[in-house]
């Protein structure tokens, strides 16, 4: 973990990268069947691309919310820890199940990331589909 004074300068303003590259992620399409929300978001920044596009078949409002809440949470996790400064992590989740997506500095911080997203409480699994470089 970085320095105190360091990870609260760099916290709002990952965690405000991590809302803007995450926040379309459950925006319900209009052509989907009841019952099912096609999301999708791309972010790009200098060589890298992240594109992340999903179909979730929630059974109520409260599944849908709950797999919200845990986006925000691993993404404020990620955004404390800083692992991803300066890079593209999207975050998605389908029933618990965690799936992080993007570019990170190296393989180290990728486990790194999936290890921060599977200790988030009531994620159920995370596949890390980081790339490095």
């Amino acid at each position: 973990m970085r320095n105190r004074s360091n990870r609260k300068r760099r916290a709002v303003p990952a965690l405000a990268m991590a809302i803007l590259i995450g926040g379309g992620l459950l925006v319900s399409n209009a052509r989907a069947e009841p019952g099912t929300t096609e999301s999708s978001d791309s972010a790009s920044r200098e060589h890298d691309t992240v594109n992340v596009k999903a179909e979730h078949h929630y059974n109520s409002p409260a599944e849908r919310a709950h797999d919200d809440l845990l986006i925000t949470e691993v993404k404020s996790a990620l955004a404390d820890d800083g692992v991803g400064d300066g890079y593209l992590i999207a975050v998605d989740c389908d029933h618990g199940k965690i799936m992080l997506s993007g570019v990170v500095k190296s393989r180290g911080d990728a486990k790194h990331a999936g290890d921060i997203a599977a200790a988030a409480e009531g994620v159920t699994a995370v596949n890390d589909q980081l790339t490095w470089h």
